[in-house]
């Protein structure tokens, strides 16, 4: 089975059995142990990376000081906001937390998903 384009990681199972993991291109699968004769299960679940989320996060207005002294530099956060330690609830709309800013609202949004087309491939066997 080829998968075709992919973006990040999918994990292949058939018919209720062990599955197998694809982190990068090509991917492709041998699935000839998981087929019997009749109907058969192929399931396909795709699992991305939080980048699309962070910067969806970027377009909402902050709620911690990027340094000690607040000046929005990107540098490491040097302390966690005290809503973190004091198990308090976010005060802004944000989903996700990172001490070090790895996009800002400009970064553009990565592809994600199976995008395929996927192609069961059937081969042939001949004996001479």
């Amino acid at each position: 089975m080829d998968l075709g384009k992919m973006y990040d990681i999918a994990t292949v199972k058939g018919n209720n059995q062990s599955e197998i993991e694809l982190w990068f291109p090509p991917y492709k699968i041998d699935v000839k142990a998981y087929l019997k004769a009749g109907i058969n299960d192929l399931e396909i679940a795709v699992t991305n990376t939080w980048a699309n989320a962070v910067i969806g996060d970027e377009q909402v207005p902050a709620d911690i000081n990027d340094d000690a002294s607040g000046s929005g530099n990107g540098i490491p956060t040097m302390s966690l906001p005290d809503w973190v330690i004091n198990g308090q609830p976010r005060p802004s709309a944000r989903k996700t937390f990172a001490i070090w800013n790895y996009c800002n609202k400009e970064s553009r949004l990565k592809p994600t998903g199976l995008v395929g087309p996927v192609t069961l491939l059937i081969a042939n066997t001949v004996k001479l």
